[in-house]
């Protein structure tokens, strides 16, 4: 799968997640200033493993998911899409980058491809939440090409803003 799901540009490499990345995963999700933009928030080593299965999972099932990103050939985060966890019909957009690589640009080009790879493969709309005074997470999600939902779901409070990205219907139906 990882050589066919390959996204590379000249400054990043996007992997579909693997075991291989493991100890990797488990740096990012362990570091408390990064792991706000996932969505399990700080996770211990048993945790991201059981993330990582079910990341290894929706690819396999949906043929999209989480890539590992590279800068230089060097682990600097994830991006990707998992299956949404409030609605049914669409997939959630998230993305960590460790702090000290944290140029908004890498953070925006990666999500931007992540996003673009999961639309192309048939996800139709892909959301995310971000708080509303997180700057950088906005900017990085209206980089990528996503915009502020006209009305914010009730389940979302006060701070919290949803983010979405719809692709028609009938434009690459590829999943499911």
């Amino acid at each position: 799968m990882g050589g066919r799901c390959r996204i590379q540009t000249g400054r990043l490499q996007l992997d579909p997640v693997s075991w291989g990345d493991l100890e990797d995963v488990v740096r990012l999700k362990s570091s408390a200033t990064v792991t706000g933009r996932l969505a399990g928030g700080v996770c211990n080593r048993i945790l991201s493993e059981r993330d990582m299965m079910t990341d290894l999972m929706t690819w396999g099932r949906e043929g999209v998911g989480m890539f590992t990103v590279r800068h230089q050939g060097r682990f600097i985060g994830l991006a990707g899409v998992q299956p949404s966890t409030t609605s049914p019909d669409c997939h959630e957009l998230h993305f960590a980058i460790f702090p000290h690589e944290h140029e908004t640009g890498l953070s925006c080009q990666a999500t931007s491809m992540a996003l673009a790879f999961a639309h192309e493969g048939g996800v139709r709309r892909a959301i995310s939440y971000v708080r509303e005074n997180d700057i950088v997470g906005r900017r990085v999600l209206g980089g990528a090409g996503m915009s502020v939902c006209d009305s914010q779901p009730d389940s979302c409070g006060p701070d919290i803003l949803l983010y979405q990205s719809v692709r028609p219907a009938g434009e690459n139906p590829r999943l499911h």
